[in-house]
């Protein structure tokens, strides 16, 4: 048996991490949370984001908390470099167990941050079906396709390969960041900072969602993919690497090289006039999801890592 502490259900760490102020606050709560472990006696700690993963481990260390650190949801969109990279790689030495969200990851920080292989667990991204505003009705009118997400992607390829199809309408939930010094072709909505129910409706109602990326290497892109899966929409999306470990060309969705405008054109238009063809890609993505992405598989291969680490499981 082992004890849980459920920080957050004293302590909601749900605040603004952003700008100065929010600095400070994501260094507070990781303090209160080192604290609390060792007060506590809490088992194991579970972290979640490395910048949180990073901080939290240097105050359990300080406080003297001896039991192991799980640090969940490791991804680096960009690596840190300088000093900041070397902090990084004196910081995650204590860590026990670390939880990426595909194999490339586990090369990639074994060999940027020197952390034993053993301690990179590879763990398909899993969660339940994120809720969605008004599920019987489309916030947007009409056919369209759209682009979700901030985070390494291409949108400026993207627009230029909508601007090709002034027929296909449209619309791309971002953050105003992604947008900036770009033409806005005149077939494109955007919206930007909205509820993630909002957006889970924007995706619900698409005709497909496009998951233009900046590298044929980059790891990102994992939860929209799995929101896109779970509500069977068909994908497409640059070819890279760091999503091999979700997409299988010509089975779940097509793809296109990194900046590579005509082929993406091509595969754009291909999509909008053949229905069967995103039916068939959606639902072998919403299997693939059901199989590997949902609430199931994820607490399977969580309680797995529990026992790597030695934290006893009471059964009844």
């Amino acid at each position: 048996m082992f004890r849980w502490l459920d920080f957050s259900a004293t302590d909601p760490l749900d605040i603004p991490l952003v700008g100065r102020h929010g600095s400070l606050q994501r260094v507070s709560a990781c303090i209160r949370a080192a604290h609390a472990a060792k007060v506590f006696g809490a088992d194991i700690v579970v972290t979640h984001d490395p910048r949180i993963s990073f901080v939290v481990q240097h105050f359990l260390k300080l406080y003297g908390y001896r039991g192991p650190h799980l640090a969940t949801a490791f991804n680096y969109p960009w690596l840190p470099t300088g000093y900041k990279g070397a902090f990084h790689r004196w910081g995650f030495r204590g860590i026990d167990k670390f939880v990426v969200s595909s194999r490339i990851e586990r090369r990639l920080y074994h060999e940027y941050f020197n952390i034993p292989l053993d301690r990179l667990e590879f763990m398909h991204y899993g969660h339940s079906p994120h809720p969605v505003d008004s599920a019987d009705r489309p916030y947007i009118d009409g056919d369209y396709i759209c682009a979700l997400g901030e985070q390494a992607r291409d949108y400026r390829t993207f627009l230029e390969s909508v601007r090709r199809l002034p027929e296909i309408k449209v619309v791309m939930v971002v953050r105003p960041k992604n947008i900036v010094g770009l033409d806005i072709p005149a077939n494109v909505r955007i919206m930007t900072n909205i509820p993630d129910s909002h957006a889970m409706n924007v995706l619900a109602f698409s005709r497909f969602m496009v998951l233009p990326l900046d590298s044929a290497y980059v790891p990102c892109g994992h939860i929209t993919l799995v929101n896109a899966m779970q509500l069977g929409k068909a994908i497409a999306i640059t070819r890279s690497e760091g999503v091999t470990d979700y997409v299988c060309e010509g089975e779940n969705a097509l793809m296109f090289s990194v900046g590579g405008v005509d082929e993406m054109t091509e595969v754009l238009r291909r999509m909008w006039y053949d229905r069967e063809l995103c039916t068939r890609l959606g639902e072998a993505g919403r299997a693939f999801a059901a199989e590997h992405c949902g609430e199931a598989a994820t607490l399977a291969g969580f309680m797995q890592i529990l026992k790597k680490l030695g934290v006893r499981l009471e059964t009844s």
